[in-house]
């Protein structure tokens, strides 16, 4: 399923009973750039009053977070590959799209994971990055 739009987000948050501003919804994209699933389970929580918006752009990369295990599923599919996780790094530590061997991109694709500009990849969203770039130690 292709990454929502801003304005099926704003539906999206309206049909969950939320008055947002133009704003709040434009952090939320930031945070998770349209992933359905991301949007979804945003939404769901928000709207039920277990997490404010706040809240979830504060914890949502951490282990603690609404997303850890979607989170942690990807680092252990990623940690059974030196090369994944190689690549990973590369992607998550620039900040333009970078060139990495095909096969891994389009491993890293297919999970999910990143989206391609031309030839090059960079994360799918800004959850990934910040997530990856924690649990990976990526330039410390």
């Amino acid at each position: 399923m292709p990454p929502l739009t801003q304005a099926q987000v704003v539906d999206l948050v309206e049909r969950h009973g939320l008055k947002w501003s133009m704003a709040e919804v434009e952090r939320l994209m930031a945070m998770v750039a349209g992933h359905p699933y991301l949007v979804r389970v945003a939404l769901y929580q928000i709207a039920r009053g277990e997490i404010s918006l706040d809240q979830l752009l504060h914890v949502a990369p951490t282990e603690g977070g609404l997303y850890g295990e979607h989170l942690r599923r990807h680092l252990l599919n990623l940690q059974g590959d030196d090369r994944l996780v190689l690549a990973i790094k590369q992607v998550v530590a620039a900040d333009q799209p970078v060139a990495v061997a095909t096969a891994d991109a389009f491993k890293l694709a297919s999970m999910g994971l990143v989206r391609f500009q031309d030839n090059n990849v960079m994360p799918l969203c800004n959850l990934y990055r910040q997530y990856f770039k924690e649990r990976l130690r990526v330039g410390t």
